[in-house]
């Protein structure tokens, strides 16, 4: 340790006299309760197949504290899977997770007299709730990602399994082949094969500097996995001795190294959530122009599912998160410090001489893909740009989110009669029902994160998606929040929501509601099928204003209660604090 810097451990030990005693009673030894102590604290669970396989990875964090003269502390907040909430009321509870999943990381961290620690996760709210832990608690800290599954059978992913079960439910699907697909659409553990939240959220871990080099999306069943879970366990100790806090790392360069990372990956819109409230937990404002601003110049480079045709685990045979860094070398703040405790720089440098590179390529020469058509170069990138942008106008004030990459060129522009729904479970059934009709806007609302939580408007889309009389005409616009899986034309995160009095609360069927991505904008800009000058669509608004109530509160016990109480808004992350 530094000459003169006593360990927050030892330092409490003077004065709680209890607490050896109590670990003592777990078998520590005397030896032990003078060592840095790591906490080690993981999603670890049987929700699902991103979590449960996080045993041998804690055992071996466990090895390289110890190997290091630590002694680790080991802990568990596990998570749901977004997957297995989907399509019942178990999803509102997706995003606040993520919040308390947070605070019990903080409790576990600051409670007990912890120096540093180690977070193991992999998943949609796991991994963003572990990066607002580090943020928050700045003790000594590294991110160890989850890794990803290995690919089903000839590419199939469970996001198909939405679309193939509404075409069982048409009758127009045997049931036989649903099953077949679901037999074989998750063949090991890990986050699921493409480039939705989880994979998103690992890449972002890595790219803020909180994460080594290369660890994020990692195919879970390669032992290289357990080499990086010993080899955090020995660095933490290193950030220990050193000092190095989340807060000297996370600083806004390493947020815009992020959002860069986030444009080339063409990832989730669940990042334009997440990363403000990390931002936040250190004293950054990120602002969703921040998004736009970056997204405009920087190419979608990862050629990966869903939008793309391979899965996140060959993005790793391609070099991963530092071969993707090396494309954007120049446009990226690489003396931006990391958890290795050198800069981004220095980490590329000493990447590029490593073995690192020829290893993880050997493996798309085993299936004989090569790495451009994985991870496109700068000079011909898979997209001209970012896949996100920002919407506003009338119906969307303080903003909207369109991960544009993934909508047809056609849609770039529309203007269609809006189909209004307070809830995507009556969405849903007309779509199924096929009421919905190629050029409308279907508007969902009530689904914002005061009203229900934020859940995924997945099924709704996903339904539009394989549909092809809809999927390159008829647009989704909520105030909820879409899947990573989701492509097509959908507007989320449609801010002031609906049950806060927003704009959207007001439209009504016939609305002609205009998506204008290349000038981003979201509006009104008709009444009853008819176009009207924006003063006469203000004036309509300000008269349904008037007669506007607000819905009876759809949760009134429990933590959605709570939620639905102090939730900040979509344009700044929906926090629960």
């Amino acid at each position: 340790m530094p000459t003169g810097r006593e360990l927050r451990s030892q330092r409490l030990r003077r004065v709680n006299f209890q607490g050896d005693a109590l670990r003592l009673g777990m078998n520590w030894t005397e030896e032990d309760l003078a060592k840095p102590q790591v906490l080690v604290d993981s999603a670890y669970g049987h929700g699902h197949p991103g979590t449960f396989h996080f045993r041998p990875l804690i055992e071996e964090v466990s090895n390289g504290v110890f190997e290091s003269g630590g002694k680790p502390g080991v802990f568990t907040v596990s998570d749901i899977c977004d997957g297995v909430a989907q399509a019942h009321a178990g999803m509102s509870y997706s995003l606040v997770s993520r919040d308390v999943m947070a605070a019990m990381i903080e409790i576990h961290a600051l409670g007990h007299p912890h120096d540093g620690m180690v977070l193991i996760s992999g998943n949609d709210k796991s991994v963003p709730a572990h990066l607002m832990a580090i943020a928050r608690c700045n003790l000594p800290a590294i991110h160890l990602p989850g890794g990803t599954q290995l690919n089903g059978p000839d590419y199939v992913t469970s996001d198909q399994m939405w679309a193939m079960g509404a075409a069982v439910q048409r009758g127009e699907l045997p049931p036989e082949e649903l099953e077949h697909a679901q037999s074989i659409a998750c063949p090991t553990c890990g986050a699921c094969q493409f480039m939705r939240s989880a994979s998103t959220g690992q890449v972002l871990a890595e790219a803020l500097g909180l994460a080594l080099p290369g660890s994020a999306l990692i195919p879970v069943p390669l032992t290289r996995h357990l080499r990086f879970a010993r080899l955090v366990g020995k660095q933490v100790l290193k950030l220990i001795a050193e000092d190095i806090t989340p807060r000297r790392i996370l600083t806004r360069e390493a947020f815009e190294n992020a959002i860069v990372l986030h444009a080339a990956i063409g990832g989730s819109t669940n990042a334009l959530l997440h990363l403000p409230v990390i931002a936040r937990e250190v004293g950054i404002e990120l602002r969703l122009e921040d998004f736009d601003r970056i997204h405009r110049r920087v190419p979608v480079l990862a050629n990966a599912k869903t939008t793309g045709r391979y899965p996140v685990e060959y993005l790793w045979y391609a070099g991963g998160v530092p071969a993707v860094m090396l494309e954007l070398r120049d446009i990226l703040h690489l003396d931006c410090l990391t958890v290795t405790g050198k800069t981004l720089g220095e980490n590329l440098s000493n990447i590029e001489r490593s073995g690192f590179f020829e290893e993880t390529r050997g493996y798309l020469n085993n299936v004989k893909v090569t790495r451009n058509e994985v991870l496109r170069p700068r000079a011909d990138p898979f997209g001209p740009e970012g896949g996100i942008a920002i919407l506003r106008g009338n119906l969307a004030p303080s903003g909207a989110v369109v991960k544009y990459f993934s909508v047809p060129p056609e849609m770039h522009v529309h203007v269609g009669p809006a189909r209004v729904f307070d809830s995507e479970d009556s969405a849903t059934h007309a779509l199924l029902a096929r009421e919905i009709k190629p050029g409308d806007v279907v508007v969902i609302r009530y689904e914002g994160p005061r009203a229900n939580g934020m859940p995924e408007m997945y099924f709704a889309t996903a339904i539009i998606a394989a549909d092809p009389a809809l999927n390159t005409s008829t647009a989704v616009v909520t105030d909820g929040r879409y899947s990573g899986a989701a492509k097509g034309p959908a507007v989320g995160h449609v801010s002031p929501e609906a049950s806060e009095g927003g704009p959207i609360a007001l439209v009504e069927d016939g609305d002609l509601i205009e998506i204008h991505i290349p000038e981003r904008r979201l509006a009104v800009v008709g009444i009853d099928g008819q176009r009207c000058t924006s003063e006469q669509v203000d004036q309509v608004l300000a008269e349904r204003r008037e007669r506007w109530n607000p819905p009876p509160q759809r949760h009134t016990t429990g933590i959605l209660s709570l939620f639905a109480r102090v939730a900040g808004g979509s344009d700044v992350g929906a926090p629960l604090t």
